[in-house]
Protein backbone atom coordinates (compact mmCIF):
# COMPACT_ATOMS: atom_id res chain seq x y z
CA UNK A 1 0.00 0.00 0.00
CA UNK A 2 2.78 2.40 1.01
CA UNK A 3 4.76 1.49 -2.10
CA UNK A 4 1.71 2.15 -4.31
CA UNK A 5 1.11 5.46 -2.59
CA UNK A 6 4.75 6.47 -2.92
CA UNK A 7 4.87 5.48 -6.59
CA UNK A 8 1.57 7.24 -7.27
CA UNK A 9 2.78 10.41 -5.51
CA UNK A 10 6.00 10.35 -7.49
CA UNK A 11 4.09 9.85 -10.75
CA UNK A 12 1.78 12.79 -9.96
CA UNK A 13 4.77 14.99 -9.08
CA UNK A 14 6.62 14.08 -12.28
CA UNK A 15 3.48 14.73 -14.32
CA UNK A 16 3.10 18.14 -12.67
CA UNK A 17 6.76 18.95 -13.40
CA UNK A 18 6.29 17.90 -17.02
CA UNK A 19 3.22 20.14 -17.38
CA UNK A 20 5.11 23.06 -15.80
CA UNK A 21 8.06 22.52 -18.16
CA UNK A 22 5.67 22.46 -21.12
CA UNK A 23 4.48 26.02 -20.36
CA UNK A 24 6.40 28.97 -21.87
CA UNK A 25 7.61 29.98 -18.40
CA UNK A 26 8.81 26.45 -17.64
CA UNK A 27 10.62 26.21 -20.97
CA UNK A 28 12.37 29.53 -20.25
CA UNK A 29 13.51 28.25 -16.86
CA UNK A 30 14.96 25.13 -18.44
CA UNK A 31 16.72 27.25 -21.08
CA UNK A 32 18.27 29.47 -18.39
CA UNK A 33 19.37 26.41 -16.41
CA UNK A 34 21.02 24.96 -19.51
CA UNK A 35 22.76 28.30 -20.15
CA UNK A 36 24.41 28.16 -16.72
CA UNK A 37 25.40 24.53 -17.31
CA UNK A 38 26.95 25.66 -20.62
CA UNK A 39 28.75 28.48 -18.80
CA UNK A 40 30.27 25.93 -16.43
CA UNK A 41 31.25 23.61 -19.29
CA UNK A 42 32.81 26.45 -21.31
CA UNK A 43 35.20 27.23 -18.43
CA UNK A 44 36.22 23.62 -17.76
CA UNK A 45 39.08 23.63 -20.34
CA UNK A 46 40.65 26.55 -18.44
CA UNK A 47 40.67 24.74 -15.08
CA UNK A 48 44.14 23.42 -14.23
CA UNK A 49 46.01 22.45 -11.04
CA UNK A 50 47.42 25.95 -10.56
CA UNK A 51 47.54 28.41 -7.67
CA UNK A 52 46.41 32.02 -7.55
CA UNK A 53 48.90 33.15 -4.88
CA UNK A 54 50.85 32.11 -1.82
CA UNK A 55 47.74 32.14 0.37
CA UNK A 56 46.10 29.57 -1.93
CA UNK A 57 49.15 27.32 -1.53
CA UNK A 58 48.88 27.49 2.26
CA UNK A 59 45.11 26.93 2.24
CA UNK A 60 45.46 23.91 -0.04
CA UNK A 61 48.09 22.44 2.25
CA UNK A 62 45.73 22.88 5.21
CA UNK A 63 43.01 21.20 3.18
CA UNK A 64 45.39 18.30 2.46
CA UNK A 65 46.13 18.04 6.18
CA UNK A 66 42.46 18.63 7.16
CA UNK A 67 43.73 21.33 9.49
CA UNK A 68 41.03 23.69 10.77
CA UNK A 69 43.09 25.13 13.63
CA UNK A 70 45.22 27.61 11.70
CA UNK A 71 44.19 30.69 9.67
CA UNK A 72 40.80 30.29 11.28
CA UNK A 73 39.58 33.63 9.91
CA UNK A 74 39.00 31.54 6.77
CA UNK A 75 37.76 28.39 8.50
CA UNK A 76 34.61 28.35 6.35
CA UNK A 77 36.66 28.24 3.17
CA UNK A 78 39.00 25.52 4.44
CA UNK A 79 36.11 23.39 5.75
CA UNK A 80 34.34 23.70 2.40
CA UNK A 81 37.59 22.77 0.64
CA UNK A 82 37.98 19.65 2.78
CA UNK A 83 34.46 18.52 1.81
CA UNK A 84 35.01 19.10 -1.91
CA UNK A 85 38.43 17.47 -1.76
CA UNK A 86 36.82 14.30 -0.46
CA UNK A 87 34.10 14.39 -3.12
CA UNK A 88 36.27 15.16 -6.17
CA UNK A 89 38.79 12.57 -7.43
CA UNK A 90 41.67 14.78 -8.62
CA UNK A 91 44.64 16.49 -6.96
CA UNK A 92 43.85 19.05 -4.27
CA UNK A 93 44.98 21.98 -6.43
CA UNK A 94 42.69 20.89 -9.28
CA UNK A 95 39.83 20.00 -6.93
CA UNK A 96 39.90 23.46 -5.35
CA UNK A 97 39.79 25.19 -8.73
CA UNK A 98 36.85 23.01 -9.75
CA UNK A 99 35.15 23.90 -6.47
CA UNK A 100 35.58 27.60 -7.21
CA UNK A 101 34.17 27.21 -10.71
CA UNK A 102 31.09 25.42 -9.35
CA UNK A 103 30.57 27.97 -6.58
CA UNK A 104 31.32 30.89 -8.91
CA UNK A 105 28.63 29.80 -11.38
CA UNK A 106 26.17 29.33 -8.48
CA UNK A 107 26.93 32.88 -7.36
CA UNK A 108 26.20 34.25 -10.85
CA UNK A 109 22.97 32.23 -10.94
CA UNK A 110 21.98 33.86 -7.62
CA UNK A 111 22.57 37.36 -9.02
CA UNK A 112 20.55 36.36 -12.09
CA UNK A 113 17.64 35.19 -9.90
CA UNK A 114 17.78 38.39 -7.86
CA UNK A 115 17.79 40.55 -11.00
CA UNK A 116 14.96 38.58 -12.59
CA UNK A 117 12.82 39.13 -9.50
CA UNK A 118 13.45 42.89 -9.46
CA UNK A 119 13.18 43.43 -13.22
CA UNK A 120 10.57 40.86 -14.21
CA UNK A 121 12.66 40.08 -17.31
CA UNK A 122 14.80 36.99 -17.83
CA UNK A 123 16.56 38.59 -20.82
CA UNK A 124 17.56 41.64 -18.78
CA UNK A 125 18.60 39.41 -15.87
CA UNK A 126 20.94 37.38 -18.08
CA UNK A 127 22.88 40.60 -18.74
CA UNK A 128 24.44 40.27 -15.29
CA UNK A 129 26.52 37.31 -16.52
CA UNK A 130 28.68 39.17 -19.09
CA UNK A 131 28.90 42.13 -16.71
CA UNK A 132 30.33 39.86 -14.01
CA UNK A 133 32.65 38.12 -16.49
CA UNK A 134 34.01 41.53 -17.43
CA UNK A 135 35.49 41.81 -13.93
CA UNK A 136 39.02 40.31 -14.06
CA UNK A 137 39.01 39.44 -10.34
CA UNK A 138 35.76 37.48 -10.72
CA UNK A 139 37.03 35.44 -13.67
CA UNK A 140 40.36 34.83 -11.93
CA UNK A 141 38.51 33.79 -8.78
CA UNK A 142 36.36 31.29 -10.70
CA UNK A 143 39.45 29.60 -12.19
CA UNK A 144 42.09 29.95 -9.45
CA UNK A 145 40.97 29.14 -5.93
CA UNK A 146 40.96 31.77 -3.18
CA UNK A 147 38.43 33.04 -0.67
CA UNK A 148 37.18 36.08 -2.63
CA UNK A 149 34.94 34.29 -5.14
CA UNK A 150 33.44 32.07 -2.42
CA UNK A 151 32.54 35.21 -0.45
CA UNK A 152 30.91 36.67 -3.58
CA UNK A 153 28.81 33.55 -4.12
CA UNK A 154 27.59 33.14 -0.53
CA UNK A 155 26.74 36.84 -0.16
CA UNK A 156 24.89 36.77 -3.50
CA UNK A 157 22.97 33.63 -2.51
CA UNK A 158 22.13 35.18 0.86
CA UNK A 159 20.93 38.45 -0.69
CA UNK A 160 18.82 36.60 -3.27
CA UNK A 161 17.18 34.56 -0.50
CA UNK A 162 16.64 37.69 1.59
CA UNK A 163 14.87 39.49 -1.27
CA UNK A 164 12.66 36.46 -1.87
CA UNK A 165 11.60 36.29 1.78
CA UNK A 166 13.68 33.22 2.72
CA UNK A 167 15.05 35.02 5.77
CA UNK A 168 16.44 32.06 7.71
CA UNK A 169 18.26 30.66 4.66
CA UNK A 170 19.66 34.13 3.96
CA UNK A 171 20.99 34.38 7.51
CA UNK A 172 22.60 30.94 7.42
CA UNK A 173 24.32 31.72 4.10
CA UNK A 174 25.49 35.13 5.23
CA UNK A 175 26.85 33.75 8.51
CA UNK A 176 28.85 31.21 6.55
CA UNK A 177 30.17 33.91 4.21
CA UNK A 178 31.71 35.67 7.23
CA UNK A 179 33.37 32.39 8.21
CA UNK A 180 34.84 32.28 4.70
CA UNK A 181 36.36 35.74 5.27
CA UNK A 182 35.67 38.48 7.83
CA UNK A 183 35.61 40.92 4.90
CA UNK A 184 32.10 39.65 4.20
CA UNK A 185 30.99 41.37 7.43
CA UNK A 186 30.60 44.91 6.01
CA UNK A 187 28.37 43.41 3.30
CA UNK A 188 25.63 43.36 5.91
CA UNK A 189 24.85 46.90 4.69
CA UNK A 190 22.67 45.91 1.66
CA UNK A 191 20.50 43.72 3.89
CA UNK A 192 19.98 46.48 6.46
CA UNK A 193 19.36 49.23 3.90
CA UNK A 194 16.86 47.29 1.79
CA UNK A 195 14.94 46.27 4.90
CA UNK A 196 14.89 49.88 6.16
CA UNK A 197 13.77 51.29 2.80
CA UNK A 198 11.00 48.69 2.50
CA UNK A 199 9.84 49.52 6.02
CA UNK A 200 9.45 53.23 5.29
CA UNK A 201 8.14 52.83 1.73
CA UNK A 202 5.22 50.61 2.66
CA UNK A 203 2.15 51.04 4.86
CA UNK A 204 2.13 51.29 8.65
CA UNK A 205 3.20 48.15 10.47
CA UNK A 206 5.94 47.36 7.94
CA UNK A 207 8.63 48.65 10.31
CA UNK A 208 7.86 45.98 12.91
CA UNK A 209 7.77 43.31 10.20
CA UNK A 210 11.23 44.32 8.97
CA UNK A 211 12.59 44.38 12.53
CA UNK A 212 11.33 40.83 13.03
CA UNK A 213 12.79 39.85 9.69
CA UNK A 214 16.22 41.24 10.59
CA UNK A 215 16.03 39.55 13.98
CA UNK A 216 15.59 36.11 12.40
CA UNK A 217 18.22 36.89 9.77
CA UNK A 218 20.76 37.93 12.41
CA UNK A 219 19.94 34.98 14.68
CA UNK A 220 20.47 32.50 11.84
CA UNK A 221 23.74 34.18 10.85
CA UNK A 222 25.06 34.10 14.43
CA UNK A 223 24.00 30.46 14.78
CA UNK A 224 26.43 29.58 11.98
CA UNK A 225 29.14 32.10 12.80
CA UNK A 226 29.56 32.05 16.58
CA UNK A 227 30.31 28.34 17.37
CA UNK A 228 33.41 28.04 15.10
CA UNK A 229 34.69 31.40 16.35
CA UNK A 230 34.32 30.37 19.99
CA UNK A 231 35.97 27.02 19.22
CA UNK A 232 39.00 28.76 17.67
CA UNK A 233 38.77 32.06 19.54
CA UNK A 234 42.47 32.47 20.34
CA UNK A 235 43.67 31.94 16.79
CA UNK A 236 40.68 33.71 15.22
CA UNK A 237 41.20 36.89 17.23
CA UNK A 238 44.82 36.88 18.43
CA UNK A 239 46.58 34.46 16.06
CA UNK A 240 49.25 35.51 13.53
CA UNK A 241 46.50 35.93 10.91
CA UNK A 242 43.71 36.70 13.38
CA UNK A 243 41.40 39.66 12.96
CA UNK A 244 43.58 41.79 15.25
CA UNK A 245 46.93 40.85 13.68
CA UNK A 246 46.22 40.29 9.97
CA UNK A 247 48.64 42.37 7.88
CA UNK A 248 46.84 45.48 6.64
CA UNK A 249 47.63 48.98 5.49
CA UNK A 250 47.03 51.94 7.79
CA UNK A 251 44.92 53.81 5.23
CA UNK A 252 43.30 57.10 6.15
CA UNK A 253 39.66 57.49 5.14
CA UNK A 254 40.62 59.58 2.11
CA UNK A 255 43.27 57.08 1.03
CA UNK A 256 40.88 54.16 1.50
CA UNK A 257 38.30 55.91 -0.67
CA UNK A 258 40.93 56.68 -3.32
CA UNK A 259 42.18 53.09 -3.31
CA UNK A 260 38.63 51.74 -3.64
CA UNK A 261 37.88 54.13 -6.50
CA UNK A 262 41.03 53.03 -8.30
CA UNK A 263 40.21 49.33 -7.92
CA UNK A 264 36.54 49.84 -8.91
CA UNK A 265 37.37 51.87 -12.01
CA UNK A 266 40.06 49.36 -12.97
CA UNK A 267 37.64 46.44 -12.64
CA UNK A 268 34.70 48.13 -14.39
CA UNK A 269 36.61 49.73 -17.25
CA UNK A 270 34.22 50.46 -20.13
CA UNK A 271 31.26 49.43 -17.95
CA UNK A 272 31.64 52.40 -15.58
CA UNK A 273 29.23 54.73 -17.50
CA UNK A 274 26.69 51.89 -17.74
CA UNK A 275 26.78 51.31 -13.98
CA UNK A 276 26.50 55.06 -13.27
CA UNK A 277 23.51 55.53 -15.61
CA UNK A 278 21.87 52.36 -14.29
CA UNK A 279 22.20 53.57 -10.71
CA UNK A 280 20.68 56.94 -11.62
CA UNK A 281 17.69 55.29 -13.33
CA UNK A 282 17.13 52.92 -10.40
CA UNK A 283 17.33 55.70 -7.82
CA UNK A 284 14.51 57.55 -9.59
CA UNK A 285 12.23 54.49 -9.79
CA UNK A 286 9.30 54.48 -7.33
CA UNK A 287 8.85 50.76 -7.88
CA UNK A 288 12.39 50.03 -6.68
CA UNK A 289 11.89 52.14 -3.57
CA UNK A 290 9.06 49.79 -2.64
CA UNK A 291 11.42 46.85 -3.33
CA UNK A 292 14.16 48.15 -1.03
CA UNK A 293 16.10 50.30 -3.51
CA UNK A 294 19.05 47.94 -4.16
CA UNK A 295 21.00 50.66 -6.01
CA UNK A 296 21.10 52.83 -2.88
CA UNK A 297 21.92 49.80 -0.72
CA UNK A 298 24.88 48.85 -2.92
CA UNK A 299 26.20 52.41 -3.20
CA UNK A 300 26.22 52.65 0.60
CA UNK A 301 27.83 49.21 0.81
CA UNK A 302 30.63 50.34 -1.51
CA UNK A 303 31.21 53.42 0.68
CA UNK A 304 31.23 51.42 3.93
CA UNK A 305 33.61 48.83 2.47
CA UNK A 306 35.94 51.61 1.28
CA UNK A 307 36.09 53.09 4.77
CA UNK A 308 35.96 49.94 6.93
CA UNK A 309 37.25 47.10 4.77
CA UNK A 310 39.65 48.42 2.14
CA UNK A 311 42.91 47.95 4.03
CA UNK A 312 44.58 45.39 1.76
CA UNK A 313 46.51 46.39 -1.34
CA UNK A 314 46.15 43.04 -3.13
CA UNK A 315 42.67 41.92 -1.98
CA UNK A 316 39.63 42.76 -4.18
CA UNK A 317 37.44 43.73 -1.22
CA UNK A 318 34.87 45.46 -3.45
CA UNK A 319 34.34 42.41 -5.67
CA UNK A 320 31.09 41.21 -3.99
CA UNK A 321 29.64 44.71 -4.33
CA UNK A 322 30.66 44.93 -7.99
CA UNK A 323 29.18 41.53 -8.89
CA UNK A 324 25.90 42.42 -7.15
CA UNK A 325 25.96 45.86 -8.77
CA UNK A 326 25.61 44.14 -12.15
CA UNK A 327 21.90 43.82 -11.44
CA UNK A 328 21.48 47.63 -11.33
CA UNK A 329 21.95 48.40 -15.06
CA UNK A 330 20.01 45.24 -15.94
CA UNK A 331 17.04 46.32 -13.80
CA UNK A 332 17.34 49.88 -15.14
CA UNK A 333 17.07 48.55 -18.70
CA UNK A 334 13.92 46.59 -17.88
CA UNK A 335 12.27 49.63 -16.26
CA UNK A 336 13.30 52.26 -18.83
CA UNK A 337 11.44 53.88 -21.69
CA UNK A 338 12.43 52.89 -25.26
CA UNK A 339 14.86 55.76 -25.91
CA UNK A 340 16.75 55.15 -22.68
CA UNK A 341 16.78 51.42 -23.42
CA UNK A 342 18.71 52.17 -26.61
CA UNK A 343 21.35 54.13 -24.69
CA UNK A 344 21.71 51.42 -22.05
CA UNK A 345 21.93 48.75 -24.76
CA UNK A 346 24.72 50.64 -26.55
CA UNK A 347 26.66 51.02 -23.31
CA UNK A 348 26.09 47.33 -22.59
CA UNK A 349 27.57 46.39 -25.98
CA UNK A 350 30.70 48.33 -25.10
CA UNK A 351 31.03 46.14 -22.00
CA UNK A 352 31.89 43.12 -24.13
CA UNK A 353 35.28 44.80 -24.60
CA UNK A 354 35.67 44.28 -20.85
CA UNK A 355 34.91 40.58 -21.21
CA UNK A 356 37.53 40.20 -23.91
CA UNK A 357 40.15 42.11 -21.88
CA UNK A 358 39.25 40.21 -18.70
CA UNK A 359 39.78 36.80 -20.28
CA UNK A 360 42.98 37.96 -22.01
CA UNK A 361 44.43 38.97 -18.64
CA UNK A 362 43.36 35.76 -16.94
CA UNK A 363 44.62 33.56 -19.78
CA UNK A 364 47.98 35.30 -19.50
CA UNK A 365 47.98 34.63 -15.74
CA UNK A 366 47.18 30.97 -16.34
CA UNK A 367 49.96 30.70 -18.93
CA UNK A 368 52.54 32.20 -16.55
CA UNK A 369 51.46 29.98 -13.67
CA UNK A 370 51.56 26.92 -15.94
CA UNK A 371 55.16 27.77 -16.86
CA UNK A 372 56.04 28.09 -13.16
CA UNK A 373 54.44 24.72 -12.42
CA UNK A 374 56.33 23.04 -15.30
CA UNK A 375 59.58 24.55 -13.98
CA UNK A 376 58.92 23.23 -10.47
CA UNK A 377 57.97 19.77 -11.74
CA UNK A 378 61.23 19.64 -13.72
CA UNK A 379 63.18 20.66 -10.61
CA UNK A 380 61.43 17.98 -8.57
CA UNK A 381 62.19 15.33 -11.20
CA UNK A 382 65.87 16.31 -11.54
CA UNK A 383 66.36 16.54 -7.77
CA UNK A 384 65.10 13.04 -6.96
CA UNK A 385 65.95 11.19 -4.79
CA UNK A 386 67.04 14.37 -2.93
CA UNK A 387 64.66 17.10 -1.80
CA UNK A 388 64.88 20.42 -3.67
CA UNK A 389 65.94 23.55 -1.79
CA UNK A 390 64.85 26.69 -3.66
CA UNK A 391 67.00 29.76 -3.01
CA UNK A 392 66.32 33.37 -3.96
CA UNK A 393 62.65 33.34 -4.97
CA UNK A 394 60.82 36.65 -5.18
CA UNK A 395 59.00 37.03 -1.89
CA UNK A 396 56.69 35.07 0.36
CA UNK A 397 53.99 34.36 -2.23
CA UNK A 398 56.25 32.90 -4.91
CA UNK A 399 58.13 30.89 -2.27
CA UNK A 400 54.93 29.20 -1.06
CA UNK A 401 53.74 28.48 -4.61
CA UNK A 402 57.07 27.00 -5.75
CA UNK A 403 57.41 24.97 -2.55
CA UNK A 404 54.03 23.36 -3.17
CA UNK A 405 54.65 22.64 -6.85
CA UNK A 406 58.15 21.22 -6.23
CA UNK A 407 57.14 19.06 -3.24
CA UNK A 408 56.09 15.45 -3.02
CA UNK A 409 54.72 13.73 0.10
CA UNK A 410 58.07 11.97 0.64
CA UNK A 411 60.32 14.90 -0.32
CA UNK A 412 58.90 18.31 0.67
CA UNK A 413 60.61 21.26 -0.99
CA UNK A 414 61.81 24.26 1.00
CA UNK A 415 62.39 27.86 -0.04
CA UNK A 416 64.77 30.37 1.58
CA UNK A 417 65.91 33.81 0.53
CA UNK A 418 69.45 34.21 -0.80
CA UNK A 419 70.75 36.32 2.09
CA UNK A 420 69.58 33.79 4.70
CA UNK A 421 71.07 30.91 2.73
CA UNK A 422 74.49 32.56 2.34
CA UNK A 423 74.56 33.58 6.00
CA UNK A 424 73.69 30.10 7.28
CA UNK A 425 75.19 27.95 4.52
CA UNK A 426 77.12 25.76 6.98
CA UNK A 427 73.88 24.07 7.98
CA UNK A 428 73.64 22.55 4.49
CA UNK A 429 77.00 20.76 4.65
CA UNK A 430 75.36 17.55 5.89
CA UNK A 431 71.60 18.02 5.58
CA UNK A 432 69.14 15.33 6.54
CA UNK A 433 67.49 14.38 4.30
CA UNK A 434 69.80 15.11 1.38
CA UNK A 435 69.02 18.22 -0.68
CA UNK A 436 69.74 19.59 -4.11
CA UNK A 437 70.09 23.38 -4.01
CA UNK A 438 68.61 25.45 -6.86
CA UNK A 439 69.42 29.17 -7.20
CA UNK A 440 66.91 31.57 -8.73
CA UNK A 441 69.45 34.38 -8.52
CA UNK A 442 72.95 34.40 -9.92
CA UNK A 443 75.68 33.11 -7.56
CA UNK A 444 79.37 32.44 -8.12
CA UNK A 445 81.68 29.86 -6.61
CA UNK A 446 83.22 32.32 -4.13
CA UNK A 447 79.86 32.94 -2.44
CA UNK A 448 79.34 29.24 -1.72
CA UNK A 449 82.98 28.28 -1.16
CA UNK A 450 82.19 26.65 2.19
CA UNK A 451 79.91 24.16 0.45
CA UNK A 452 82.16 23.24 -2.49
CA UNK A 453 84.00 20.43 -0.66
CA UNK A 454 80.58 18.77 -0.30
CA UNK A 455 78.85 20.02 -3.49
CA UNK A 456 79.67 20.89 -7.08
CA UNK A 457 78.19 24.05 -8.62
CA UNK A 458 76.56 23.27 -11.96
CA UNK A 459 74.30 24.97 -14.50
CA UNK A 460 71.14 23.06 -15.40
CA UNK A 461 68.10 23.71 -17.57
CA UNK A 462 64.74 23.04 -15.94
CA UNK A 463 61.60 23.82 -17.86
CA UNK A 464 62.21 27.14 -19.58
CA UNK A 465 65.05 28.42 -17.34
CA UNK A 466 68.73 27.86 -16.79
CA UNK A 467 69.59 27.81 -13.08
CA UNK A 468 72.65 27.31 -10.93
CA UNK A 469 72.52 24.13 -8.86
CA UNK A 470 74.60 22.77 -5.99
CA UNK A 471 74.70 19.00 -6.40
CA UNK A 472 76.13 16.72 -3.68
CA UNK A 473 79.38 15.10 -4.85
CA UNK A 474 78.23 11.51 -4.29
CA UNK A 475 75.16 11.95 -6.55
Amino acid sequence: MVERLSFGTLRVWLAARARAAATPDGAQRIAVFLLFIALFAAHLPLVRPLLQNGDAAVYNQQIDDRDLSHRTTHVGYIALGIVFNRLLPFSTDLNMNLMLLIIGVLGLAAVYALTQRLSGSRIAALAVVPLALGLPSQVRGMLLSEVDCVSVAFVALAFACFQRGATLAAGLLFGYSVLVTPLSGPLLVPFLVTAAVQAFARRRGALWQQVQRLWWFGSAALLVYVPPVLLHFQDYVHGPRGILNAPRESFSVSRGLAHSWHSISSELGYALPLYALGALVCLTSRRLWRSGQPALALLLSVAVMAVAGDRFVDVPVQLPNLVLFGMVPAVAFALSRPLLKVGLALLFCACFLNVRASYARVRNDLHNRERDRELCLAIKEQSAPAAPLLVGLAGWGQSRIFERFASSPELPARAVDLHTFLRDQKRWLDPTPAVQIWFFRKVHAGQVARLLPRYSLESRTAGHRKLGVLVAQHE
